[in-house]
C-alpha cells in the first residue's frame, strides 16, 4: 500500500465508499500544520475546532483554505466585539474615576481638609457685616474723643462710606 499514489488511493476509497480525503476547500492539514499557518498553538487550533470555529474532518484534519477563511471571519468578528468592549471599558474607566474623585472629596471632608462652600460664604458674610459696622462707627468714636464738630464728623463719615462703596464696586 505504501507504493500507491494518491490518485490510486482515492480510487480505492471511491470503490469502497469512503469519502474523498481532499475536500473542495484544498489540501488537508493537521492541527500542527494549521497552527503554523494561523500563528497559533496546536492546542488552540484543536480548541477552535471543538468550538465549531474551524471546520475539521472526522479524522481530525483541516481543509486548509476553509480553515484559514473561517479563522479570518472569527478574528474579524472578535475585533468588532473588542471595539464595542473598548467603548464599554472607557465608560467603566470614566465611572471609576468619578467614583474615586467622590470618595476623595468625602475623605477630605471627614479629615476637615475641605469645607462646605455655603458655610464658608455665610461665615465671610458675617465677618464682612461686623467689619462694616466697626468701620462705620469710626467717625462718631473719633469725634467723641477729639471733640470734632458735626461738619467734620459728617465729612469723615462720607469719605469712609465712599471708600467702602469703591471697594464694593471693584469686586
Amino acid at each position: 500500500m505504501e507504493n500507491l499514489t494518491e490518485t490510486e488511493l482515492a480510487e480505492i476509497d471511491a470503490l469502497v465508499g469512503l469519502p474523498e480525503t481532499t475536500p473542495e476547500g484544498g489540501d488537508l492539514v493537521d492541527a500542527a500544520d494549521l497552527s503554523e499557518w494561523l500563528g497559533l498553538t496546536p492546542n488552540r487550533v484543536s480548541a477552535l475546532a471543538r468550538e465549531g470555529v474551524l471546520p475539521r474532518t472526522p479524522d481530525k484534519l483541516f481543509p486548509l483554505k476553509a480553515a484559514v477563511r473561517s479563522y479570518a471571519d472569527h478574528a474579524r468578528a472578535g475585533a468588532t466585539g473588542r471595539r464595542v468592549d473598548s467603548e464599554l471599558a472607557a465608560e467603566k474607566l470614566r465611572a471609576a474615576k468619578a467614583t474615586a474623585e467622590k470618595l476623595e472629596i468625602q475623605n477630605a471632608k471627614a479629615r476637615g481638609e475641605l469645607l462646605d462652600g455655603k458655610q464658608v460664604a455665610n461665615e465671610w458674610r458675617s465677618i464682612i457685616t461686623d467689619l462694616r459696622a466697626a468701620v462705620l462707627a469710626v467717625p462718631s468714636r473719633v469725634a467723641g474723643r477729639m471733640g470734632l464738630d458735626r461738619a467734620t464728623t459728617a465729612a469723615l463719615d462720607s469719605e469712609i462710606r465712599d471708600s467702602m462703596e469703591t471697594i464694593a464696586d471693584d469686586h
